[in-house]
């Protein structure tokens, strides 16, 4: 997708469109790539989210694969990735932690509720990495209270109840928080076209 190029983001709208107004469907999942950096940070992939936020609720969703997240220095990693989406994006966000049918995911929930834990189980790692993650981890503490988690089991279908139900709660945050900011900058944006046309 070249970020240049609005007609690619014009289609997507247009599937979407399609699928909430023509077909019956109450949800419509859009699957990003794989990349984090390459998608949160590049132009194109603020474009596409920034104009779907601009015309349906939309909730971003961080999927984590909590079978490889025992280590306390991956834990941190994906945190900080979650972290950096959230705060780039400013949409309502959830953390979907998958594989809960390999591992239990109520150890990660521990980690985030209490630093203690977290930092008995750091005690283990002797790397530069670890150092940083036991920092990181007083700074992000704020970043958990707001914080939506929800188990899920993608093979077996645990959790899917539960996070359709935090899928929810993040419409009603949508129109809540995100849409007013929207409608009053989308203000905004129209009086400054309005004095910039006077002023010419």
């Amino acid at each position: 997708l070249h970020s240049s190029k609005f007609s690619p983001v014009k289609l997507l709208r247009c599937v979407v469109h399609m699928y909430v107004f023509i077909v019956p469907t109450r949800y419509v999942l859009l699957d990003t790539p794989g990349q984090i950096e390459v998608f949160t940070w590049s132009a194109s992939g603020t474009i596409i989210t920034e104009s779907l936020a601009s015309v349906y609720p939309t909730v971003i969703v961080y999927v984590m694969d909590i079978a490889r997240s025992v280590n306390p220095v991956t834990f941190m990693s994906n945190m900080l990735y979650a972290c950096s989406i959230l705060y780039k994006i400013k949409l309502p966000f959830i953390m979907v932690m998958n594989k809960i049918d390999i591992i239990d995911h109520s150890f990660a929930v521990e980690w985030m509720q209490d630093f203690e834990t977290f930092h008995e189980a750091l005690q283990q790692e002797t790397s530069y990495a670890s150092g940083l993650a036991r920092s990181m981890s007083l700074v992000l503490d704020e970043f958990y209270q707001n914080l939506k988690t929800v188990g899920v089991s993608s093979v077996f279908g645990n959790g899917v109840e539960e996070f359709f139900q935090a899928v929810a709660d993040g419409v009603t945050e949508y129109y809540t928080v995100y849409y007013p900011q929207l409608s009053k900058a989308k203000q905004l944006q129209a009086e400054e076209h309005k004095e910039r046309q006077k002023s010419e």
